[in-house]
């Protein structure tokens, strides 16, 4: 899930809810300024460089607060390693990180975001029970559990993915308020020019947390963005955009932290069939 390039003020892509940048810079690099814009232009990262600094700010379209981590290692570079963790109010702008060339030569950095919307120090209910995102009548493989080594790992640890052919009935696996969603991607696959294409749809819980559904089908929402849904209500036809190895439905439940990573993801019960 990394981009490399070779070329100096070169800026790579997202990965869900995680973005991945490596640059490489040397003395005859030139002031530059960039606006990179990720999540359907909801979240977007300014870049003002020269050739001795490096001056990163975050700005956040979503009509809610978003919590964005940043973490940050290099080579010839002062903070050589560092992770800043903060909070944007709706269109709000803010400066994240600063780095700085320690001499003269070449220098390089490459830092990692991830973002979520605030929970305000929620805690997951533990004693709910939460439906399988799919119909009773249905069945499908895990194609890749909680703590999987392939991509959930870290906060997204306890996410769970199941292969199912494109236009397949998501459910809500618990009632909620949706807050988010994305419906007008086509693209998807196993690449990296795909990593900021993926649907999504997020829904609020009553102990604050938030259910995200992602890779859903292109105009695949069959709800709105205030609308609340109950538990078992068809809210979505599943898909293969953004990085997607193959047809599936990624599910996960997390939270926002305000230390670390942007976010944490929680373990789930389901409910017995």
């Amino acid at each position: 899930m990394k981009h490399l390039s070779l070329t100096p003020l070169s800026l790579v892509c997202f990965t869900t809810a995680l973005l991945i940048c490596f640059l490489f810079h040397s003395t005859e690099t030139k002031s530059d300024e960039r606006k990179t814009c990720f999540h359907h232009d909801k979240i977007c990262y300014l870049t003002l460089e020269d050739n001795k600094s490096a001056h990163i700010s975050a700005q956040n379209n979503y009509a809610f607060p978003m919590r964005i981590s940043l973490h940050i290692t290099g080579q010839n570079i002062t903070p050589a390693l560092k992770t800043e963790n903060v909070l944007l109010g709706s269109k709000e702008i803010k400066s994240i990180i600063s780095i700085q060339a320690k001499s003269h030569g070449e220098w390089r950095y490459n830092w990692t975001s991830q973002l979520h919307p605030e929970t305000d120090g929620a805690k997951h209910d533990d004693t709910v029970l939460y439906e399988f995102p799919f119909p009773k009548t249905k069945s499908y493989p895990i194609s890749q559990g909680p703590n999987g080594t392939f991509s959930h790992t870290g906060p997204n640890s306890f996410a769970i993915d199941w292969a199912m052919p494109v236009g397949s009935e998501i459910l809500a696996a618990r009632e909620g308020i949706v807050i988010a969603l994305r419906e007008d991607s086509s693209r998807g696959g196993a690449s990296n020019q795909y990593k900021s294409e993926e649907n999504y749809l997020w829904i609020k819980h009553v102990d604050g947390t938030i259910g995200q559904y992602l890779h859903l089908k292109k105009d695949g929402a069959v709800v709105k963005v205030g609308d609340k849904v109950e538990k078992g209500q068809l809210i979505a036809y599943s898909g293969n955009t953004g990085y997607s190895t193959a047809p599936h439905l990624h599910f996960h439940v997390s939270s926002s932290q305000p230390h670390g990573a942007a976010f944490k993801s929680h373990p789930i019960n389901f409910a017995p069939r």
